[in-house]
C-alpha cells in the first residue's frame, strides 16, 4: 500500500529521493507510512511548527526490523502526563536516517502525519536501500529535535553473524528504578526482546508501604488515562536510552491491559460490561507507544503475533498470551497443592487459540540455526502430580502446550529456545510433553523483571530446583537476560540488580548458561 505524499513537504534534494508519508485516509483513520528506497538527499528542511515546547519529550524507539526496513517511532507530547496537550489537528514531522551521527549526510528522509486520533504517534517503515551496520535517525519538526536513536535491519538470509538479545519484562514504575536497563545498554545488545508488562495499570500506591515512586493516576480504565500511563514509564531516561540503543521487538502481557485478564474476560466478574470497551483502550494505547509494525488499531482486537528473522541465525514466533485464551481454570488459584480441577485438562483448553496455533505450525519450518518463542508465561512443567501452582502459566493449559509442543516436533523445527517474563524470577528449564515427560523438546530461559518485586519467596528456591524440569532458579533480584547467539550455541548471561529499590545499585552476573546446537542439555559456563 503507498500513502500519497503529505501536504506541507520540504525537502531540498541533492540527488532523486522518495519519501514516505502517514497521511489520513478518506476515512479518516492515520495509516502507518510506507516507503520506498532512496538515494540520499543533501539537506532537508523540517516542517514549520508554532508550538510552544519540545514535543519529543517521549524520546524515540525503532523495532520489528526486517532484512528491508526497520520500523522507526516517536510520539509528540508535550505534557505527556496530561494528554499529550497538542492541537487537535495532524502535524507533519520530518525524519531522517543516516550513517553517521552527526547527520552530515542524509540517507533517508521523509514526512510522517502524527494525527490525535491516534495521540499524534508516529510509525515510519524506513527502507533506506543499500545500509549494513548501524543507522541512526531522528525526528525534527520546526525548531526541534528529538534525541537521536541507533537501530538496523537483519542482515540477509544467508548471514551467520553472532547476536545478541536483551530479554526483559516486568517493569513496574512503583516497585523499583530502571538500573538494569542502565547496563544493559553498557552491554550494547543487537536486539531487545521484551515480553510483557511494559506498564502497570494499578493506582497511585504508597511510599508507606515500600514502592520507590507513584503512579499518576487511580488505576487506569479509559484511552486518556492509558496514554498518561505509558507517557510516565516513557519519561524514565534510562529507559529512553535502552530504546534509542537498538531496535526493540515487544509483546504483551497482562498488566498492560489488567491484573490476570483472559480474552475479553476480566480478572473481577463484576466489570465484565465495561471490559471490552477498556481492552480496546489498552490495546490502541499499548500500539500508540510501541515501535512496533502493526497496522493501527480499528477495533477492539488486534492482531500482534509475528515473525521475527535475523540472517540465517534465528526464527522468531513473537506470541500473544493474552487476547486468545481460554479463562483460567479452578478459579485461577495460585500455590494450591490439592489436584487440579477437571476443566484445567480439557482438551480444547488453549493458551494462544485456534487461529494463532495454526499459525504456528505454519511458521516453524525454516532453515535458521534456532527456532524462538517469544512467549508471556512459563512453559516448563512444573506441576507437582496432579497439583498446578499457577494456573495463569502454561500448566493451567497443559493440553495446549502439547499440542505446541508436539507441533514443533513435527515441524522438525531446529533447537527450540523459549524466552520467557513474568513471574519476577531468573529460572532455566527444559520443556516436556505430558505424555513423555523423559524427553526434552527444549530448552525456556525466564528472565526475571527488570524492577516488579518478586513473586515468590526466595526461601523456596531449592523447592523449585528440585522439580525435574527446572535446572535452576534465583527468585531475590531483578535484573535481565543477555543472550549471545552464534550458529554453534546459545549462551544465557543472567543480569541482576544487587536492589533495585536503590538508585544506581550495582549490576552483576547470577550465572550464565549455554546450550549447544544440536542439543537440550544446559551446562552452567
Amino acid at each position: 500500500m503507498t500513502t500519497p505524499i503529505s501536504r506541507r513537504m520540504f525537502l531540498t534534494l541533492g540527488a532523486t529521493v522518495v519519501v514516505a508519508a502517514c497521511s489520513s485516509s478518506e476515512e479518516g483513520q492515520s495509516s502507518v507510512a510506507t516507503e520506498v528506497a532512496s538515494t540520499a538527499p543533501a539537506t532537508s528542511l523540517a516542517p514549520p511548527s508554532d508550538l510552544p515546547s519540545n514535543p519529543f519529550t517521549l524520546g524515540v524507539a525503532s523495532g520489528d526490523p526486517d532484512t528491508e526496513s526497520v520500523v522507526l517511532w516517536t510520539r509528540l507530547a508535550i505534557d505527556a502526563l496530561n494528554g499529550g496537550a497538542m492541537p487537535d489537528e495532524d502535524i507533519d514531522v520530518l525524519w531522517e536516517m543516516s550513517t553517521t551521527e552527526s547527520f552530515d549526510e542524509i540517507t533517508i528522509a521523509g514526512i510522517a502525519t502524527a494525527s490525535p486520533q491516534y495521540g499524534h504517534s508516529i510509525h515510519v517503515i524506513a527502507a533506506p536501500a543499500n545500509v549494513t551496520g548501524p543507522l541512526h535517525y531522528r525526528f525534527r519538526l520546526g525548531d526541534y529535535t528529538s534525541p537521536i536513536g541507533t537501530t538496523r535491519l537483519s542482515p540477509s538470509s544467508d548471514s551467520l553473524e553472532p547476536l545478541k538479545i536483551a530479554s526483559a519484562s516486568c517493569q513496574n514504575w512503583t516497585a523499583g528504578f530502571y538500573t538494569a536497563y542502565q547496563d544493559m545498554t553498557e552491554l550494547a545488545p543487537d536486539l531487545v526482546l521484551f515480553l510483557g508488562d511494559y506498564i502497570y495499570e494499578g493506582g497511585v500506591g504508597s511510599l508507606d508501604s515500600g514502592d520507590v515512586r507513584l503512579h499518576n493516576s487511580e488505576e487506569i480504565k479509559d484511552l486518556v488515562a492509558y496514554r498518561n500511563r505509558y507517557g510516565l514509564y516513557k519519561s524514565d531516561p534510562l529507559l529512553q536510552t535502552a530504546h534509542q540503543m537498538c531496535p526493540w521487538v515487544v509483546t504483551w502481557d497482562d498488566h498492560e491491559v489488567e491484573n490476570n485478564y483472559a480474552s475479553l474476560t476480566p480478572q473481577d466478574i463484576v466489570d465484565s460490561e465495561e471490559f471490552a470497551s477498556r481492552r480496546a483502550h489498552a490495546y490502541q494505547a499499548w500500539w500508540e507507544h510501541m515501535p512496533v509494525r502493526l497496522d493501527p488499531p480499528i477495533e477492539e482486537n488486534i492482531t500482534i503475533y509475528r515473525q521475527i528473522s535475523w540472517g540465517g541465525l534465528i526464527n522468531m514466533l513473537v506470541l500473544d498470551g493474552r487476547q486468545y485464551r481460554n479463562d483460567q481454570a479452578c478459579g485461577d488459584a495460585v500455590l494450591q497443592l490439592t489436584p487440579a480441577c477437571e476443566e484445567a485438562l480439557l482438551p480444547d483448553r488453549t493458551m494462544l487459540g485456534t487461529m494463532q496455533e495454526t499459525w504456528v505450525a505454519e511458521n516453524l519450518t525454516s532453515e535458521s540455526t534456532w527456532t524462538i518463542l517469544a512467549n508471556q508465561t512459563v512453559m516448563t512443567d512444573i506441576r507437582l502430580g496432579a497439583a498446578i501452582l499457577n494456573y495463569d502459566q502454561w500448566d493451567g493449559y497443559a493440553p495446549s502446550r502439547d499440542r505446541l509442543l508436539d507441533v514443533v516436533d513435527s515441524a522438525q523445527a531446529k533447537n527450540l529456545i523459549v524466552l520467557t517474563g513474568d513471574i519476577h524470577l531468573a529460572g532455566v528449564g527444559q520443556l516436556t510433553t505430558t505424555s513423555d515427560p523423559e524427553t526434552p523438546r527444549g530448552i525456556e530461559f525466564v528472565t526475571t523483571s527488570i524492577s516488579s518485586s518478586g513473586n515468590v519467596d526466595a526461601s523456596t528456591e531449592s523447592l523449585f530446583v528440585a522439580l525435574t524440569n527446572i535446572i535452576d532458579a534465583e527468585a531475590s533480584h531483578r535484573g535481565y537476560i543477555l543472550h549471545t547467539i552464534t550458529p554453534e550455541t546459545w549462551t544465557a548471561q543472567y543480569r541482576i540488580v544487587d536492589d533495585a529499590k536503590v538508585e544506581n545499585s550495582s549490576v552483576s552476573n547470577w550465572k550464565t548458561f549455554s546450550v549447544t546446537k544440536g542439543s537440550t542439555t544446559v551446562a552452567e559456563i
